[in-house]
């Protein structure tokens, strides 16, 4: 995990989506204020390490789809054992 390193200025932007926990983590989906890339906060429930992971737009799309049925946490443990 790292900070957001996406543009010349990035910044977490305002409009976040909170994707619940799975495997362990914590996730908050957001997009970069300056260019507007796709990041998860994510933060360890287990050792109380937070940082972000940038995340494809296509991945991105799948989370908020997920975020709205019951696959959410299912996305989310799989992207998870991917990607962290």
């Amino acid at each position: 995990m790292s900070d957001l390193t996406c543009c010349g200025s990035p910044s977490w932007g305002q409009d976040t989506t909170d994707l619940g926990e799975a495997s362990g983590f914590d996730f908050l989906l957001g997009r970069c204020s300056g260019c507007g890339a796709y990041w998860l906060n994510v933060f360890c429930t287990a050792s109380s390490t937070t940082g972000y992971e940038q995340v494809a737009d296509d991945d991105a799309h799948a989370m908020l789809a997920a975020a709205q049925g019951s696959e959410l946490k299912k996305y989310m443990k799989a992207w998870s054992s991917r990607h962290l």
